[in-house]
């Protein structure tokens, strides 16, 4: 019997069997799936969607924790073994004083991070007990405030004791256990996310506050503002100040951008602990800027004879990598097909009326179509799309546009090109998320005292893109 299959009759939804065969999802695609992945070939029922999904966030928890386990094994072997110290997160960043803020990036800093590092290492390794449920669950480092009541990405672990509830972006790992009966207090986010909210879970609008961008506000005492993560739309940079004069900024999920040094309200706050998204943290993840790879994108559409026989496909995660599709669209000014679940999320993001007209229903209309990124994953998947279209469309041409297709042993470029038969897929390392080096001048212009870091580095399985 198939792993999946298998899997499926323990969650009790052996009636999904046929869609799962039908499209040929194997263990390893399983565990990339999202929520609109499975709306999208036919798993439409709400309760038994959400049971999957969080039965893969499970998984793939467990297999990242399988992964700090097996190096926290290896930390043990003595250093005479032949072993190196694994690095923390600030021997890759080392601060420099600034002249414009004083910097105390010392071993106190270090000391700090390690400590926060080994605990949370240590929490993710104790064993659940039944007499703890979820709602007792400790509260990651990463979710709480210093010197606030407020928590940032934390609907996992919903407590009474706490009614500020900051939502950084409308991407799953983020707002996971955010449910329509949310209860309790206010939901603090962008216009966008505030929107999506509505929208896909129900919430209403008087259980959220709208943050604006790049103006102080302030909150229960607190001075809060916030910016522009450049992730994906609605995603925000938060900057906590609260009495005790030790400002937090919380970046959620960002990709850097030379903007971002030149805000006023950065440049001077003086940040003492940075809760950072380190979901590249490795200096093999370096990949290049996001107009570098749009352009690759677009040249290398334009070079696959780009004729009425020529289907095009780009991959999308339900929230990200629009820019990507609206470039490439406005470049060559053609139309780009979405589905009416993808249109009504769009219609959410804030695009101009100009940018809203690339988007069609009607896959007549274009042949440049905006998919599910599993199914780009392999070129068997493909073969599935290509024998849909076989009457239609002779080349299929598709780009899986993602950081981790840039990595230890892969060819340091803006995109790498393979063929099978009248089947093109490129990997081009479009991300959403900071590259390392990016990482790095981050922190060395906000100079902060700690770092925490939101995200171990242990590959895909420990972040959501």
């Amino acid at each position: 019997m198939s792993p999946v299959i298998e899997w499926l009759r323990n969650l009790g939804l052996a009636n999904y069997e046929e869609i799962f065969v039908r499209e040929e999802i194997d263990w390893d695609t399983l565990k990339s799936l999202t929520e609109e992945d499975l709306f999208s070939i036919g798993v439409t029922a709400l309760g038994p969607r959400k049971k999957i999904v969080n039965s893969i966030l499970e998984l793939r928890k467990e297999i990242a924790e399988e992964k700090v386990a097996q190096q926290d094994v290896t930390k043990i072997i003595p250093f005479d073994a032949g072993t190196k110290p694994s690095k923390l997160i600030t021997d890759y960043f080392i601060c420099s004083v600034s002249e414009r803020k004083k910097v105390c990036a010392t071993d106190r800093a270090q000391t700090e991070v390690e400590r926060t590092c080994s605990s949370a290492s240590r929490k993710r390794l104790q064993k659940k007990t039944p007499a703890k449920s979820a709602k007792f669950k400790d509260i990651p480092v990463w979710c709480s405030i210093p010197g606030t009541p407020f928590r940032v990405d934390a609907f996992k672990y919903l407590r009474r004791d706490c009614s500020h509830w900051f939502l950084s972006h409308f991407h799953l790992d983020h707002y996971q256990g955010l449910t329509k009966s949310f209860c309790h207090g206010k939901i603090y986010c962008s216009s966008i996310t505030a929107k999506l909210v509505n929208l896909k879970i129900g919430i209403p609008w008087d259980m959220m506050q709208v943050l604006p961008i790049n103006q102080k506000i302030n909150i229960a005492g607190i001075d809060v503002t916030c910016f522009d993560a450049n992730h994906c739309p609605g995603s925000l940079i938060i900057l906590f100040e609260p009495p005790n004069g030790k400002a937090v900024l919380h970046t959620g999920d960002f990709r850097f951008c030379e903007e971002m040094t030149r805000n006023a309200i950065l440049q001077t706050c003086g940040v003492h602990s940075l809760i950072l998204d380190t979901t590249y943290c490795d200096p093999q993840y370096d990949f290049p800027k996001q107009e570098a790879v749009i352009q690759f994108v677009i040249e290398s559409i334009q070079a696959e004879t780009f004729n009425s026989k020529t289907l095009f496909l780009i991959g999308s995660y339900t929230i990200g990598k629009e820019r990507l599709f609206v470039e490439v669209a406005r470049a060559l000014q053609k139309k780009v097909y979405v589905t009416a679940s993808k249109l009504s999320i769009l219609e959410c993001l804030g695009f101009t009326r100009e940018e809203m007209q690339f988007f069609t229903l009607n896959e007549q209309e274009s042949q440049i179509h905006v998919v599910p990124m599993w199914t780009l994953a392999s070129f068997k998947r493909l073969k599935y799309v290509s024998n849909q279209y076989a009457g239609r469309y002779s080349l299929i041409v598709a780009f899986s546009p993602t950081g981790w297709s840039f990595g230890k042993g892969k060819k340091k470029s803006t995109g790498s090109r393979w063929q099978q038969g009248t089947i093109i897929r490129y990997e081009v390392p479009y991300s959403e998320h900071s590259s390392f080096s990016e990482l790095k001048e981050f922190v060395k212009f906000v100079s902060p005292v700690n770092i925490i870091p939101s995200v171990n580095n242990h590959g895909p399985e420990s972040s959501s893109a």
